[in-house]
């Protein structure tokens, strides 16, 4: 009888396949995808999974690392978390009928509905929330607060004002399209306040 020693279990070199782009191993010379795929930055990235969810986004104008989506119920005239809480992402769409379009997307990271709100109108931005509203399916009106998570001495510093003012910039233009302000790129993402 061989001994239980003796006796070694194979590891396949062969790597398993991934959907996931940065599972994939280190650069491999015999590698045969083209060099583009193995190097797209963190916006590109993002930017390909937001086209999953909302396939008119052409590019993202600002990001927050973390937010929690608040619902105004008009009944108790309290806020209620909405369940949906993740990365928040200002995208800009395609045109429809001449005038721009703009978005807030929260990819949620504690289920699978996401949050997204077309932007246009008043934008108010209260007690460190960021209020919108908006009109669902069935042309009822829905009010939201947005709270973006910063903390002073870190990258996240001053995320919640900025964001604000992009959302409120973004909301404007898409309301009043003459305005005349430029966009300004900035390693992949649209710089609406320059």
């Amino acid at each position: 009888m061989a001994s239980r020693r003796s006796r070694q279990f194979q590891t396949s070199t062969v790597p398993q396949p991934s959907d996931y782009e940065s599972d994939r191993p280190a650069a491999d010379p015999t590698d045969t995808l083209p060099p583009r795929m193995m190097q797209r930055s963190n916006p590109e990235l993002n930017l390909a999974v937001l086209q999953r969810h909302l396939s008119s986004t052409t590019s993202i104008v600002s990001v927050a690392h973390y937010a929690v989506v608040y619902a105004f119920s008009p009944s108790s005239q309290h806020w209620e978390k909405s369940g949906i809480e993740g990365t928040l992402f200002v995208c800009q769409q395609s045109p429809a009928a001449n005038l721009e379009r703009y978005s807030v997307v929260v990819l949620n990271r504690k289920g699978l509905n996401d949050f997204i709100c077309p932007l246009s109108g008043d934008i108010d931005f209260e007690n460190g929330y960021i209020i919108l509203q908006s009109t669902d399916g069935n042309g009822e009106d829905n009010i939201w607060g947005l709270w973006i998570f910063e903390e002073e001495g870190s990258s996240t510093a001053g995320s919640r004002e900025m964001n604000a003012k992009t959302i409120q910039a973004c909301a404007s233009r898409a309301a009043n399209p003459a305005s005349g302000q430029a966009f300004h790129s900035f390693s992949g993402y649209v710089d609406i306040l320059a």
